[in-house]
């Protein structure tokens, strides 16, 4: 890892038109609501959050397979996101996805060897004899045997074709991959797998991970940085070990409290916390901290005035009037 910002976003919003229930009229739902962040190079982020919370949408915006409502994106020191689609294909090969669901992110009706060629052909990697090549490199690389390259997806197991999701996305030499909620569907021992594997390609190819997951145990084991969302917010930001151990947004604190801890030492473990209703509906935004109405320690002050996300210390930032841990 560097220093160098990879990818650098300011005040991202991203909203959609919805309509509302009752009588039919068009609301805009923020679903990403003035996020900023940086992604040194080949660091691994983590994004955290309940579901609904904005991660995807958020790491959508970033790549720009989603345009931003406002704000901008920094990848590489180019504003990406004024850049038209022509302008952006360039720089679309070195910011890749792997997708929660292996399955429905191939298709059915093509061969593995294909699904993971397709890219090069469109890029014009190079002579067909150079792609057949580049894929059976790949496929070795993510453990997968070439001898299976005219086979189809139905016929691997979920974890192998997370592999060939992988593979695909490592085809055009990335700079950034975006893994959104990557092992979420795969069988616990078939995560640790993938996991590991990333790990290892990251340290081989000098990958930067944007990691998306609602599991903080997996967030923890994989990221170097963590940055916990709510509705759409960044709440809490900050080095993996010292937010897990110190957490100091109450939502930050909520979300570790029903992480299982294999813990066989004589400290304390963490007196589990149950918070009341759901998340609110984004159309409909609380006033003030958007927290405030599920929060245990809310007061007035956070009914009507909006924290910001300060940074506390070098390095650690958190939205809250009364944030705990921050001494």
């Amino acid at each position: 890892m560097t220093d160098e910002i990879l990818l650098k976003a300011t005040d991202v919003i991203k909203t959609f038109s919805t309509r509302s229930k009752k009588f039919g009229r068009p609301h805009l739902a923020t679903a990403v609501n003035g996020v900023s962040l940086e992604i040194r190079r080949g660091e691994t982020l983590g994004i955290v959050g309940e579901s609904g919370c904005g991660k995807s949408t958020l790491a959508r915006c970033l790549v720009q397979l989603l345009p931003t409502t406002s704000g901008s994106v920094f990848f590489e020191g180019t504003e990406i996101s004024k850049l038209s689609r022509r302008g952006l294909r360039p720089l679309r090969r070195k910011m890749q996805l792997v997708f929660q669901d292996p399955y429905a992110s191939l298709n059915p009706r093509r061969t593995v060897g294909d699904i993971v060629a397709e890219p090069l052909r469109i890029n014009k990697f190079g002579t067909e004899e150079i792609i057949r090549e580049r894929v059976r490199e790949l496929f070795r690389t993510v453990g997968l045997d070439v001898n299976s390259l005219t086979r189809y997806p139905h016929e691997f197991s979920g974890g192998q074709r997370q592999r060939i999701g992988i593979a695909r996305a490592l085809a055009l030499n990335p700079s950034l991959v975006v893994a959104d909620e990557p092992v979420s569907a795969l069988d616990v021992s078939v995560q640790a797998q993938v996991l590991n594997l990333m790990a290892d390609l990251q340290d081989k190819f000098n990958l930067t991970y944007l990691f998306i997951a609602h599991d903080l145990g997996v967030v923890r084991h994989v990221s170097d940085r963590v940055g916990v969302m709510y509705l759409g917010e960044i709440v809490e930001l900050g080095e993996a070990d010292e937010l897990y151990d110190r957490p100091m947004h109450p939502y930050t604190d909520a979300l570790l409290s029903v992480v299982p801890e294999l813990n066989d030492t004589d400290a304390p473990r963490r007196e589990r916390i149950i918070l009341k209703g759901d998340v609110p509906d984004p159309s409909d935004r609380p006033s003030g901290c958007s927290f405030h109405p599920r929060c245990p320690v809310a007061t007035e002050r956070c009914a009507v005035e909006k924290p910001a996300l300060v940074e506390i210390r070098p390095g650690r930032s958190v939205a809250c009037h009364y944030p705990k841990n921050a001494g």
